[in-house]
């Protein structure tokens, strides 16, 4: 397991009081199977320490929940480094938006670009339309 794959267990672990948390630590440890509202709900039951990462062809798409904000968040980047789009949206939305992107996975939160916001605001002269 990497580094980032020890902390999601971890975090899972500490927060599997939660029914979906528990789904998502099934299927992240390959013993059960979680659905897309299963993953954005574990970023809210989480308080924000596990996020999502997609794939939608060369972009990444990372999520959040922004507990501050009290709603969720995606941004895509395509490489190297140009946004291509930011957004929020309520659970049902994500878990929608989400639906076709590919490998769909849980990631700390510390390994997004949301992690550092003076970094991620750095960007924001290559954002792409």
């Amino acid at each position: 397991m990497s580094e980032g794959d020890d902390e999601i267990r971890d975090v899972l672990l500490d927060y599997s009081d939660h029914q979906a948390v528990r789904n998502v630590f099934g299927a992240h440890t390959g013993n059960g199977s979680a659905s897309l509202r299963d993953y954005v709900e574990t970023m809210r039951a989480t308080d924000g320490a596990v996020a999502l990462v997609a794939n939608d062809g060369a972009a990444e798409i990372y999520s959040r929940w922004n507990g501050s904000g009290g709603r969720n968040q995606h941004l895509t980047i395509w490489p190297p480094w140009t946004i291509g789009g930011y957004d929020h949206k309520d659970g049902a939305g994500l878990s929608d938006f989400l639906d076709d992107k590919e490998n769909v996975r849980p990631t700390p939160h510390d390994h997004t670009p949301f992690a550092d916001e003076k970094a991620l605001q750095s960007l924001s002269h290559r954002v792409w339309p």
